[in-house]
């Protein structure tokens, strides 16, 4: 019999403080997102990327110019990010074990399993790229761990670069996913043993500390030991 593997699903929340390069590495897949690079204190494998259409049309189907990108994307991300994030792209695409279109559509699929899961929420938008790869993660009888999505209420989601005004935003409602509502599956999928959101609750701070939410989330052992070791 096959051992499952142990997949890390990594969201682009920055960490200053606490040390996580060994511990991302330790995982045997690794999913990052859109614009998201190793290096940053989330860890050295570059493992694969998950773009979201829009994205994987313009900087792999039909690569755009720098200029274009800024003129894309330039009123929602910082300008520096964007110069950046294109030339790192260029330069070290091929170390990504895949670069791929996560489908967006199909959140209805996972609406359905957290039907047959028991859970009493929903998707009533669009789910994530982080969140469909973790529902197909699921399906395919993998072992989901996650690192960097927001669990508490109080910290606001943002994505790398992403200007204040478009984090307040989309905090707030706006936009095409609904950060409430995936936040609320996130912790119910964690207490029901599901995936494993652990990772998800540390403080950014040089000691090992967790963060309480509404959710009453706990660590898993797992997690507490590979956070011991490394």
């Amino acid at each position: 019999m096959t051992e499952k593997q142990k997949v890390l699903i990594l969201g682009n929340k920055q960490y200053y403080n606490f040390k996580l390069n060994n511990i991302v590495d330790s995982f045997d897949v690794i999913y990052r997102f859109n614009m998201c690079c190793p290096g940053n204190n989330n860890g050295t494998k570059f493992g694969k990327l998950a773009m979201c259409q829009h994205m994987y049309l313009n900087f792999v189907t039909n690569l755009c110019t720098k200029e274009q990108i800024i003129q894309k994307y330039g009123h929602e991300l910082e300008t520096e990010f964007l110069n950046d994030w294109y030339d790192f792209f260029q330069e070290n695409k091929q170390h990504y074990d895949e670069i791929y279109h996560e489908n967006e559509y199909n959140w209805g699929e996972w609406n359905k399993m957290l039907e047959n899961y028991k859970s009493p929420h929903r998707f009533s938008k669009m789910a994530s790229s982080g969140y469909s790869v973790i529902f197909k993660n699921l399906v395919a009888g993998n072992e989901v761990y996650v690192l960097g999505f927001t669990l508490c209420s109080n910290e606001a989601r943002k994505t790398l670069g992403e200007k204040d005004e478009i984090v307040t935003a989309k905090n707030q409602g706006a936009g095409s996913h609904s950060f409430s509502e995936e936040s609320r599956i996130l912790a119910w999928l964690h207490n029901n043993k599901k995936v494993d959101a652990s990772l998800c609750m540390i403080e950014d701070a040089t000691e090992l500390n967790f963060k309480q939410n509404n959710y009453n989330t706990e660590p898993s052992e797992f997690i507490l030991d590979l956070l011991n070791k490394g």
